[in-house]
């Protein structure tokens, strides 16, 4: 009898539909560190049966990635971590002509208007790239070098689009 009651509390205890054994997530593949996990500890998909997108989406950007046990692996990981994002994020630009030539750039693409704010992006991307040489731990070289570029293409658009302007009406008396 006691066996048998035993066995009932046990039954009681786990939750219908539990496994014994880990399983491996759908999505990547890792098996499972404990048994009633309800998320992939490597993708971060539910572990339901259940098609849900979101959970799609969220494995695809965290494919097979481990979590770090050890402060020697967090080091470690954490270099990894600044050379892989250095490759997506650019340096830092604490130069300021050069993003003020980034913003005269940004703001000379106003049809006609615009052609008042491209000599300040030359003029600032000349800046930039002086301080850049002069001081090159500010960087700011690549952003000065743009500002130059893009203001003098954006110049000969603007002129081009007031060359139309001016040129309309003599068109349409033909």
């Amino acid at each position: 009898m006691e066996s048998k009651t035993g066995s009932t509390e046990q039954a009681a205890r786990q939750p219908s539909g539990s496994q014994t054994s880990p399983r491996a997530c759908p999505a990547c593949g890792v098996a499972t560190r404990r048994v009633e996990a309800r998320f992939c500890s490597a993708c971060g998909r539910s572990l339901d049966e259940a098609y849900l997108p979101a959970d799609a989406l969220r494995a695809s950007y965290n494919l097979r990635q481990h979590r770090i046990v050890n402060r020697s692996d967090a080091r470690a990981s954490g270099n990894l971590l600044k050379s892989s994002m250095s490759s997506i994020f650019p340096a830092r630009n604490s130069n300021g002509a050069s993003t003020t030539a980034l913003a005269f750039v940004t703001y000379s693409l106003v049809p006609y208007l615009g052609i008042l704010f491209c000599p300040g992006a030359v003029l600032m991307g000349g800046v930039g790239l002086y301080n850049s040489y002069r001081a090159p731990e500010r960087g700011g070289r690549r952003a000065s070098y743009i500002g130059l570029i893009f203001g003098v293409l954006i110049f000969c658009a603007q002129i081009f689009l007031w060359w139309i302007l001016y040129k309309i009406p003599e068109w349409t008396t033909r």
